[in-house]
């Protein structure tokens, strides 16, 4: 958690030392599930914008099943209007830890790489609050160790897979935290 903080924190700065306008958002729908998805979105120009972002899952049990994971992604977002309004679209790198459940007879602790796309929308609510939403669909690659679930005995000493799934999906809630129009009216 402490990380999560700093690389927000570090966003945070340099989108003040820019001067540009920013935005810290957080995943409604991921929140509901007790999953932990902060962002900070910086502009770059009138239609480019920066996100960087994690998704955490404390959950180190459910069902009896680990769900623990950590995702950081990034994103160089393309808006046709306008930065913060209407329409985007951005390629997303990231990187991700597991430890989580396969299937019903093995765990898998591990970590992996993902490329892909997101698209979203965003609606300027109010002067400071933002709504957005967004899908993200692409390419995961990961590598693994798999535990028995019942002895946790390492049953497959080495294993990867790789997939074409959505990767991210929400409704974030954004508050501005860096307006340059408002330094410009001092």
């Amino acid at each position: 958690m402490k990380r999560i903080i700093a690389i927000l924190l570090f966003f945070t700065v340099a989108g003040n030392a820019a001067s540009a306008q920013s935005y810290v958002k957080l995943n409604g729908i991921y929140a509901l599930a007790g999953v932990i998805n902060p962002s900070v979105e910086i502009a770059v120009s009138e239609q480019f914008s920066f996100n960087t972002e994690v998704v955490y899952s404390p959950w180190k049990s459910v069902n009896n099943k680990p769900l623990h994971f950590g995702i950081f992604m990034n994103e160089v977002r393309w808006h046709p209007k306008e930065t913060f309004k209407g329409w985007y679209l951005g390629p997303t790198v990231g990187m991700q830890g597991f430890y989580m459940s396969k299937d019903n007879e093995k765990n898998c602790k591990g970590w992996g790489i993902l490329m892909g796309l997101t698209a979203g929308y965003q609606w300027q609510v109010s002067k400071r609050l933002l709504l957005e939403a967004f899908l993200g669909y692409g390419w995961q690659h990961s590598w693994y160790v798999g535990y028995d679930q019942k002895t946790g005995e390492e049953k497959y000493p080495y294993n990867k897979s790789a997939e074409w799934l959505p990767y991210k999906i929400g409704l974030n809630i954004g508050y501005k935290i860096f307006d340059p129009e408002r330094k410009k009216k001092k």
